[in-house]
Parts: C-alpha cells; structure tokens; sequence
C-alpha cells in the first residue's frame, strides 16, 4: 500500500512553487515580446487538434500549465519515495544527493515516456536537439530548489 501523508502535498507544492520561479523567465519573456509583436514563431509545432491548431498564447499557457504541474508532480512523487522508504540509493530524504539522483530519474522518465507518447521522440529528439539537456537542467533544478525550500521551511515532521 502506497503511503500519502501531508508531506507529500506539501513537497508538491514546494516544488510546484519552484516550478513558478523556474518559469518566471520564460513568463516576462513572451509578456515583453507580445506586447511589441503578434505573430512570434511558435517553437514547438503543435498538430492540429479537433480541427485546430492552438495560437501561440494558448499554447503557451498550456505549456506553463503542464510545467507547473510536471513540478508539482515531481515533489510530490519524491515525497512519496520518502515515505514509503523507497530511497534506496541514499536512504537519506531530502539530502541534496538523494533530490539529485531522483530528478535525472525523473528526467528518464520525462525523456524514455512522456515524450514519446507525446509524439516529441525519445528525449524529445524530433522537436529540438537542445531539448535533452534543457529537460535535464530543469530537473536538477527543481531538485535542487526542493532542497533549498526544504532547507528554509523545515518544518519538524520533514
């Protein structure tokens, strides 16, 4: 039986804000460039769906929508890992070790089944080559800032 305590909803929302941080960039980004231009390219191409293609505003907020949650999943999960003692490489939670190995898990994930039953290939290789690496960062950057979060909020049942 799978455990699910506070923890785990609380490390998901840690890393969920993390993941609103990590996106702020790429928030002011397409703020700064639409308010001066419309018709920018969209960077990954979407198929059309129901009959249509998204614009790019709406494929952007899709895009931040499914970061935020892809965020909050992977605290969430990790806090799962945690509590059903599943942590064993480290077997330390919350150490920076134990955070790090389980983001380039999750980007194995990300990477060998997500995106190909998206259509975007193994490690997203039929969009961008970039996208291997970028997806990697991400990763380890959420990690990491669970880990600093944890390190200024810690609470005494972490």
């Amino acid at each position: 039986m799978i455990i699910v305590t506070f923890n785990a909803f609380l490390a998901g929302a840690l890393s969920g804000l993390a993941g609103l941080v990590l996106a702020i960039p790429a928030i002011v980004e397409e703020w700064r460039t639409n308010k001066h231009q419309h018709d920018l390219p969209i960077l990954v191409d979407i198929k059309p769906r129901f009959g249509r293609c998204m614009t790019h505003r709406e494929l952007f907020f899709f895009s931040l929508f499914i970061h935020l949650v892809l965020a909050a999943l992977f605290g969430l999960v990790y806090a799962i890992f945690v509590d059903n003692g599943w942590l064993f490489i480290t077997g330390s939670p919350y150490s920076v070790l134990s955070l790090l190995i389980f983001a380039v898990g999750a980007w194995l994930v990300v990477g060998l089944v997500i995106f190909p039953l998206i259509g975007f290939g193994w490690f997203g290789r039929r969009e961008d080559t970039k996208v291997v690496w970028e997806i990697l960062a991400t990763q380890v950057m959420l990690g990491l800032a669970l880990w600093l979060a944890v390190q200024l909020y810690q609470p005494s049942f972490f």
